[in-house]
């Protein structure tokens, strides 16, 4: 199940697709947050993120919205495991399927600039 945004004309839609995907080192080290110019919806069917400075909507589908309330809800302080600590529990799904999922969501997330990760290490810089 592997969350997938797909870009359209007026938005994108965050669909589940089968796939297999490498899951990020040091996941502990890195709390999530949601941007200040990111509004959110959420219903009982998924949900709709909408970044005001760019004028894009983003289509949720369920775990996508489960996913999105844990960060929001944890405000900067969500990690990688209390993410998937919130959703497991709602979706019988095999853990490391979740895992991945999860992983390649939040990257989607960060790189279309509606959440930042902090914490991350730095690598030494070479002198």
């Amino acid at each position: 199940m592997l969350l997938e945004f797909q870009q359209t004309a007026i938005g994108s839609q965050l669909q589940c697709q089968p796939g297999d995907h490498r899951v990020g080192e040091n996941k502990s080290r890195v709390r999530w947050a949601v941007l200040p110019h990111v509004r959110a919806t959420i219903d009982v069917d998924g949900g709709v993120l909408l970044d005001i400075e760019k004028g894009l909507w983003y289509s949720l589908n369920l775990v996508g919205a489960k996913t999105w309330l844990a960060i929001e809800s944890a405000r900067g302080q969500a990690t990688f495991e209390d993410i998937v600590d919130a959703v497991a529990p709602q979706f019988t799904v095999p853990q490391e399927q979740l895992v991945r999922d999860i992983d390649e969501y939040l990257r989607d997330l960060e790189k279309k600039g509606l959440i930042k990760a902090s914490g991350r290490v730095q690598p030494p810089k070479a002198s």
